[in-house]
């Protein structure tokens, strides 16, 4: 009888090993999946921001640009704005993004920012806040993300997008960025 319990007993323990070895494939297969999906979305910034990035950096010689300013997302849903600096020199070559709430207005117009919480609402902005380094003459394209909470307050948000040089003043003119969260 003990022979038939140890048994037994082995057999339902590689049953478990089996089965935790498939979980562990899904749970890898699921973050692959993930990976690639982020990287879809930097090659998306990648395709339609850098041409228009380089128009206005390139061409038009401007030192910070946002070529596209405007988004309607909705709650738990994300967007990708391209920042684009052109480092024409005097100013170093370590530069560093700001991103700050200015403003928020509810769909009846009226300003609600007092009821938002500033420090929530820069919180869904994500984007490398280190300094980046670029080179005089050379031009640079920055990601920054924005991923709405379903907690969000449904409004328009201003957003203020800075650059400041390694001198502590700030590099180009203030971009801002409008998100209509729905």
């Amino acid at each position: 009888m003990h022979k038939k319990g140890a048994i037994e007993l082995s057999v339902n323990m590689l049953v478990v090993i089996i089965i935790s070895l498939v979980i562990l494939g899904g749970g890898i297969a699921f973050l692959y999946k993930l990976i690639a999906g982020a990287e879809d979305i930097r090659k998306d910034l990648d395709r339609r921001t850098e041409e228009e990035l380089r128009r206005l950096l390139v061409e038009e010689g401007k030192t910070v640009a946002l070529p596209f300013r405007q988004a309607t997302i909705e709650r738990e849903e994300s967007h990708v704005f391209g920042l684009g600096i052109l480092n024409i020199g005097g100013s170093g070559e370590q530069f560093q993004i700001q991103v700050q709430l200015a403003k928020v207005i509810d769909r009846q117009g009226e300003d609600i920012t007092s009821e938002v919480s500033t420090e929530e609402a820069e919180s869904w902005a994500l984007y490398i806040k280190e300094p980046l380094l670029i080179k005089e003459n050379e031009h640079h394209s920055e990601g920054i993300s924005f991923s709405i909470p379903r907690t969000a307050l449904i409004g328009q948000y201003l957003f203020e997008v800075r650059v400041v040089a390694e001198t502590g003043e700030q590099y180009g003119n203030t971009q801002n960025i409008i998100i209509d969260v729905t």
